[in-house]
C-alpha cells in the first residue's frame, strides 16, 4: 500500500517546483499601439502649390543634409517637392532673377518645375541643414533633381543677391 503521506508530500514538492516555474511573472512588454505616428518636423509656407498628378507618380520621401559651406548646386525638379527645413538656415537663390531667399528652421518651401525653373541652396551656416522633402516624380524619372548650368547669379556675399556682384 502507498503511504498517503509520502505522495502528498512527492505532490507538493512537485507542485511548488511548477508553481516556481508557472508564478514567474512573465517578461513585461511594451504594448503596442494598433497605430502610431511620429511627427519627424513640421513647416509653414506661404507658396502656393499644386501637385499635378497626370498619370501614375513615384512618390519619395527622404531626409537631405548639406554640410556648412556645401550647396545643392544649380538645378531644377523634375516633379514637386515640398520641403521643410528642420534645422540650419538655407540660402536659396533663383537663377531667374537672382533672389535670394533664406529659411531657417520651420520653414517650408515648395519648388517649381522644369528647366526655367533654375536655383541653388547654400548653407552660409555653421552647422548642417537638414530638411525632410518630398518629391512627386514622374515614374521614369531616376533623381528628383536635374544639374543645370549656372544662371550668371553671384554667389558670394548671399545677403543681397543680384545678377553679377
Amino acid at each position: 500500500m502507498v503511504n498517503k503521506s509520502k505522495v502528498a508530500v512527492a505532490g507538493a514538492v512537485a507542485a511548488a517546483t511548477l508553481g516556481v516555474v508557472f508564478a514567474t511573472p512573465p517578461i513585461a512588454t511594451a504594448e503596442v499601439a494598433p497605430v502610431s505616428s511620429v511627427m519627424l518636423t513640421q513647416g509653414v509656407t506661404s507658396a502656393p502649390f499644386k501637385i499635378r498628378a497626370n498619370g501614375n507618380r513615384k512618390v519619395l520621401y527622404r531626409k537631405a543634409v548639406v554640410q556648412p559651406g556645401a550647396s545643392t548646386g544649380w538645378h531644377y525638379h523634375l516633379g514637386e517637392e515640398i520641403a521643410v527645413i528642420n534645422s540650419g538656415t538655407f540660402t536659396r537663390i533663383d537663377g531667374s532673377d537672382c533672389s535670394v531667399k533664406k529659411y531657417g528652421p520651420g520653414d517650408a518651401l515648395v519648388e517649381p518645375i522644369g528647366p526655367d525653373t533654375v536655383h541653388m541652396g547654400i548653407n552660409n551656416g555653421t552647422e548642417p541643414v537638414e530638411l525632410y522633402v518630398v518629391d512627386v516624380l514622374p515614374t521614369d524619372a531616376t533623381a528628383p533633381t536635374v544639374p543645370a548650368p549656372d544662371p550668371g547669379c553671384a554667389t558670394n556675399g548671399l545677403t543681397t543677391g543680384g545678377r553679377g556682384k
